[in-house]
């Protein structure tokens, strides 16, 4: 009897160990109201634990689009981030989670503008017990007029159940504008489709605004782009290739275009037509884990009045909505959140600057970013830079610069924590643009791998390949382990001096010119056909081809673009010398 009785006890006991514990987690700002948040919660092992009432994601990123109800069904309570290895989910305030007895570890994150809030809690067997987290600002970036976008979702939208989860989950990741870009090729144009654009398809959740946009021409041929804000899709399959007919209507609708991934590749082809049209407001600059500033500097220097942004390409890329971001100048210092209207007007004006972390401002003479001082001859500006950042996540190191696509000051002294000064007396004796780059290195983030073939001198080249997610899965061409960069890069300030625009280097506008010539030359009969079988592994890549037919047709016209866009760089060589 006694050993039964002793059996028993221990049986009882064991079973008492593993009794679950109960834990919610409560998410608050700094007034002490719930929050949206993304959450980590990790046990003593370094596992993940993930809450049992979690907010659902939408995680699809496929080549064609897929029926409605397949899309509704791929969906999940958690998200890997890549940048930390572990498994996170996103709560709306509160979560609970139904976990083995145990010490655990809680994060909370919400974009760029808060500090990390964390806490750790012991649970035991059958226990039930709450951990609050506070979510605390480090600055106000809408107090001073800037509001962040990622313009690089891909996230399906098909009615107001998808709005409410989605509002929710952008406003986790502090996204002031999420846009929700439907994907096409030159075969279909239903690739995480979005039920309505322009205001109809424009969604509030608190100060997240949701917009539906578009990636929409693309093609290997002539570059990825992107569509911001327009009042409706624009679809014009029967001349794909023709992108100015693209831009002329997002014009007229109220949108703001342009290329997407860093403008590599073929890209380079589709900007060199398109360029000289004035119809092109953004370049993608960060993307990846990477800054790539060359082709944004050849526009600059060309005279093209073009801003930076930056977007994620989330989830065809492995990363987290909002990780890249651009900052847009909305309205005055302390004024309403932005509208749809509002915010393309900003993007427009080029008051802008692309970050995954660090916060950027830049004044010259008095003259804020994508402005144009004007000055009546040749004399010297005051410049006055800053940058700003969370030390515990960021560790900015430089400060620069940059007149005309060269370095012409550096600061790297912290006159505070998470705080770099840039003050400079320079001569400007011609017209010319400056902007303001920080770089530096992430705090507490897994560092990069790579492949053995694939370098960041050798992007341009690479993208040349196809631009899709199989050619940057996990960024692994950055370098073998090396620290994740910390980056950002603000939209020029334009100086004018007397009635000169810039001039561009001849050096330059003959290389432009030597693209369209070598682009005018494949579409030639003998050779167009290299334009169409591109790629060895066309199956398994994403596809974003145009069939040969396509291309003959919209060839007449597409020669016509490339003769009058040779002609604007010809000009301006004419004027150079």
């Amino acid at each position: 009897m006694r050993t039964f009785l002793l059996w028993l006890l221990g049986w009882g006991l064991i079973a008492c160990s593993e009794t679950p514990a109960t834990l919610e987690i409560r998410v608050v700002d700094e007034s002490g109201q719930p929050t949206p948040a993304r959450l980590e919660l990790l046990d003593e092992a370094g596992q993940s634990h993930i809450a049992d009432d979690g907010l659902r994601v939408k995680t699809e990123c496929f080549t064609t689009p897929l029926p409605d109800w397949a899309s509704s069904l791929v969906t999940a309570r958690s998200i890997d981030n890549p940048y930390t290895g572990t498994t996170q989910f996103y709560a709306d305030g509160t979560a609970r989670a139904s976990l083995p007895p145990g010490r655990y570890r809680a994060r909370a994150s919400k974009g760029i503008e808060y500090r990390v809030a964390s806490g750790v809690i012991d649970l035991g067997a059958g226990a039930s017990d709450r951990l609050e987290l506070v979510l605390e600002r480090w600055i106000d970036m809408p107090a001073q007029g800037w509001f962040s976008s990622d313009d690089h979702l891909h996230i399906t939208r098909l009615n107001a159940e998808d709005d409410a989860l989605i509002g929710k989950w952008m406003r986790a990741e502090d996204l002031h504008v999420a846009n929700l870009l439907r994907m096409g090729t030159q075969e279909h144009f239903g690739i995480t489709p979005q039920y309505a654009f322009g205001d109809d398809g424009a969604y509030r959740d608190g100060s997240s605004l949701v917009l539906a946009g578009q990636e929409h021409p693309r093609t290997h041929v002539l570059g990825h782009t992107i569509t911001l804000g327009a009042e409706a899709a624009i679809d014009r399959r029967d001349s794909y290739a023709i992108y100015q007919g693209f831009w002329q209507e997002s014009r007229r609708l109220g949108g703001a275009s342009g290329y997407a991934h860093l403008g590599t590749g073929h890209a380079r082809e589709g900007l060199a037509i398109d360029a000289p049209t004035g119809l092109l407001s953004f370049l993608e600059v960060l993307q990846f884990d990477i800054a790539w500033y060359e082709v944004l500097y050849e526009l600059l220097n060309l005279g093209v009045r073009i801003a930076p942004s930056a977007g994620t390409d989330f989830p065809c890329i492995p990363s987290i909505p909002g990780r890249e971001r651009f900052y847009t100048r909305v309205g005055e210092v302390g004024g309403e959140l932005p509208t749809r209207a509002s915010w393309i007007a900003g993007v427009r004006a080029g008051h802008t600057f692309a970050t995954n972390g660090p916060l950027l401002e830049l004044e010259i003479g008095g003259v804020g970013i994508g402005h144009e001082l004007h000055l009546d001859g040749p004399r010297d500006v005051r410049v006055h830079g800053r940058v700003r950042f969370d030390p515990a996540r960021d560790d900015v190191q430089r400060l620069e610069l940059v007149r005309g696509g060269e370095v012409v000051a550096v600061a790297g002294e912290r006159v505070a924590p998470g705080e770099i000064r840039l003050d400079a007396k320079m001569r400007v004796p011609e017209s010319t643009w400056l902007a303001l780059r920080a770089s530096g290195e992430k705090i507490g983030e897994l560092p990069l791998v790579t492949t053995k073939w694939f370098r960041p001198e050798n992007l341009d080249i690479g993208c040349r390949l196809g631009c899709g997610a199989s050619m940057y899965e996990r960024a692994e061409y950055v370098g073998a382990g090396r620290t994740r960069p910390s980056l950002a890069h603000t939209a020029p300030i334009y100086v004018r001096v007397g009635d000169r625009a810039i001039r561009p280097a001849p050096e330059l506008l003959r290389a432009w010119i030597a693209r369209l010539d070598a682009f005018e030359a494949q579409l030639a009969d003998d050779r167009l056909e290299e334009l169409v079988v591109y790629r060895p592994f066309a199956g398994t890549l994403l596809i974003d081809g145009v069939p040969a037919e396509a291309l003959r047709r919209d060839r007449p016209e597409l020669l016509r673009l490339i003769a009058k866009a040779r002609k604007e760089y010809a000009g301006k060589l004419e004027g150079a010398r």
